[in-house]
């Protein structure tokens, strides 16, 4: 039933056509995710404050082999989104900041995923979920505050799911501008792409919902690509000539190890599964 909510509660995203209305929702989204992030880092340091190391009955390993193909997919699935990026450069004010706004993004993005790896490990140790709130509802009584984060985890994937289906709702549009006769027709065109899209979503949701499986398999396959092995290829293309050797040596590293990770991890993850 919650999942049904969620997908019913993306269709009024579907009227938003501009980045900067998006950028509203981008902030909710923004601040469900601090506060998630901030609930789980409180709950650690309440438990070291009370308890400590000595009255942590928890067990940990320092390594373990088992489910490295489905962290590393999970991982690399933290760090994609770049399908967003390109009409968030051309929606700024300042793109001249764009860089520096690229840079700061991703260090507060590898903080939080550090923070929040770290904080939920130490509270539950390996019994820890994919999804800490499970944990968290777990260890818990329920009541109010269980249930506002599970809303803002929800309101943190719509942001999320808005945002990314933007340009690719986009991209329907500049194929269907010469066909369409009206900017009408344009605008109906795109909410009914986006519509499709949220449905479609709702059924890989209801059909496939081990949700650490299919965010594994986003990240190996999809932001391996487009996230480290497209930029390396792109860059040499563009730039072999100029690069020095250095810089080669280094695209040509990330082509073969995210070619590697996103092969041997995806394989490993079906069996896994399977």
């Amino acid at each position: 039933h919650m999942t049904i909510m969620a997908g019913v509660l993306m269709l009024p995203s579907a009227l938003l056509r501009t980045p900067k209305l998006l950028s509203y929702l981008s902030a909710v989204g923004t601040f469900a995710t601090v506060a998630v992030v901030l609930s789980v880092v409180l709950s650690a340091l309440v438990l070291f404050f009370t308890v400590g190391d000595t009255g942590n009955e928890r067990e940990y390993q320092l390594y373990s082999s088992s489910g490295l193909s489905l962290a590393s997919g999970i991982v690399a699935y933290c760090f994609s989104g770049h399908a967003i990026v390109p009409s968030i450069y051309q929606s700024m004010q300042r793109p001249q900041d764009f860089e520096r706004m690229i840079d700061l993004t991703y260090g507060v993005v590898l903080l939080s995923c550090l923070l929040v790896a770290i904080s939920g490990y130490y509270i539950f140790g390996d019994d820890v979920e994919d999804q800490i709130t499970i944990s968290l509802e777990k260890e818990s009584d329920g009541g109010g505050l269980m249930s506002g984060l599970t809303w803002l985890m929800i309101l943190t994937a719509i942001s999320k799911f808005t945002l990314t289906m933007f340009p690719l709702a986009l991209g329907f549009e500049e194929m269907l501008t010469g066909i369409l006769p009206s900017d009408l027709a344009m605008e109906l065109v795109d909410s009914v792409v986006k519509i499709v899209l949220i449905f479609l979503a709702l059924a890989v949701a209801i059909f496939f919902p081990s949700f650490s499986f299919l965010c594994s398999l986003v990240g190996l396959i999809c932001t391996m690509i487009v996230s480290v092995i497209f930029p390396a290829l792109a860059h040499l293309k563009l730039f072999g000539t100029r690069l020095s050797m250095f810089d080669k040596i280094i695209d040509w590293v990330l082509v073969v190890f995210g070619s590697a990770v996103a092969i041997v991890g995806t394989i490993a993850t079906l069996k896994a599964d399977i």
